[in-house]
């Protein structure tokens, strides 16, 4: 693989670099069922399985591990270091072939093109411009077979709105505005004598409303028997709206919008309803 660029990808590069403890953290990803749907996905628009499969902004690799024991072959790619190294050695355990190349999601090129790509949870609002997003977009199509398709989670739109709720404190009172603060968010894990906590985002985070980049907050707590300690890390990020996404997608000239879900359960189409809480775009290559 070859990367290319000057210009440095932003990230949270301090909470990344402890990877064994954001893989942790993130166990509630049901990697099985959202690579189901990708492949479902799949099938559904070119009528056959797909063969090889790019895991972008990949973490700790468990969706290209996965892929890999459904016989796809797996490569993976991140801009940490050590989250590389992390997942490198974490294949090796589950006796999974898998690829994992550090590199920028904006400028790379495969040796081989996939058939099949994804990113997943937010990793995109790591791309903080329009160029950005087009420059990737046209990385990945690159990086794709003909009969390619390009998946996209990224968060509800009404996260970036932070639509509100009416809400009263009692029968007696008058209503009351509640903004729900959909972008910051706590949970902890515990596995034996590991505890690890992460709180994402912070009420204080600066949001610039003409570039809908936010300043996000990350702060990760964590003890084992082998290190303890707490980092606080903050990175721009960019917040997407649909429409947006929409226009980008045409501006690439690279892919088509074929399909929209909420969810990765395949039956919940991207909407305004509470069962929809993602913003997944599927993306067939022009």
């Amino acid at each position: 693989m070859t990367i290319s660029g000057d210009t440095k990808m932003v990230n949270h590069n301090k909470f990344y670099s402890k990877a064994y403890f954001y893989d942790l953290l993130f166990q509630f990803k049901d990697v099985k069922s959202e690579n189901q749907a990708l492949i479902h996905l799949y099938q559904k628009f070119f009528k056959a399985r797909p063969t090889a499969f790019l895991d972008l902004a990949a973490g700790p690799g468990s969706n290209a591990i996965d892929m890999n024991k459904r016989n796809i072959q797996s490569i993976a790619i991140d801009y940490s270091k050590e989250m590389v190294a992390y997942g490198i050695e974490k294949a090796k355990e589950e006796n999974a072939q898998v690829t994992y190349l550090h590199g920028d999601m904006r400028d790379f090129s495969l040796e081989t093109p996939v058939d099949l790509a994804a990113i997943f949870t937010i990793s995109t609002c790591y791309l903080l411009t329009n160029e950005d997003m087009i420059q990737h977009l046209k990385t990945v199509a690159k990086n794709l077979s003909p009969n390619g398709l390009y998946v996209l989670e990224m968060p509800h739109p009404r996260d970036l709105f932070a639509v509100g709720k009416l809400s009263w404190k009692n029968w007696e009172d008058d209503w009351e505005e509640k903004w729900e603060e959909r972008w910051e968010e706590k949970w902890e894990r515990i596995e034996g004598d590991t505890h690890v906590s992460l709180q994402w985002g912070d009420e204080n985070d600066y949001f610039d409303p003409i570039t809908q980049v936010r300043t996000v907050t990350a702060r990760l707590k964590y003890h084992s028997p082998q290190e303890s300690g707490e980092l606080i890390d903050h990175c721009p990020q960019r917040e997407y709206t649909f429409q947006e996404m929409k226009a980008l997608i045409a501006l690439s000239g690279v892919f088509e919008l074929v399909d929209s879900l909420g969810d990765w359960d395949i039956t919940v189409p991207f909407s305004n309803d509470k069962s929809a809480w993602r913003m997944i775009l599927v993306l067939r290559k022009l």
